[in-house]
């Protein structure tokens, strides 16, 4: 059976949603406005629609649906990565 929620019940309920969608299997359609506009589906239903041979077979193209424009970009390396992450790097600590 398939559910019809609004984006902001699913924003305030995530993890509620993301059980319900998972335990039950079946998708979640979000509306903005009372149109649907996604639909949030377990990784077992996406599975089913996209078997692996309708993947991308080679690395570039992996890359290339991973990051559309950020794919292929010189400027981002290891370097590049690190330097980014330095700058959202945390000190909290779950314990």
């Amino acid at each position: 059976m398939t559910t019809a929620m609004p984006a902001t019940e699913v924003k305030n309920r995530f993890g509620r949603v993301l059980r319900q969608v998972t335990q039950s299997d079946n998708p979640i359609i979000i509306e903005r406005d009372g149109k649907p506009v996604a639909v949030l589906l377990s990784i077992a239903a996406w599975q089913a629609l996209h078997p692996p041979g309708n993947l991308p077979a080679t690395d570039a193209e992996l890359l290339d649906a991973a990051f559309g424009l950020w794919a292929g970009r010189p400027e981002i390396d290891d370097d590049w990565l690190a330097n980014g992450r330095s700058h959202w790097e945390s000190n909290w600590r779950h314990e």
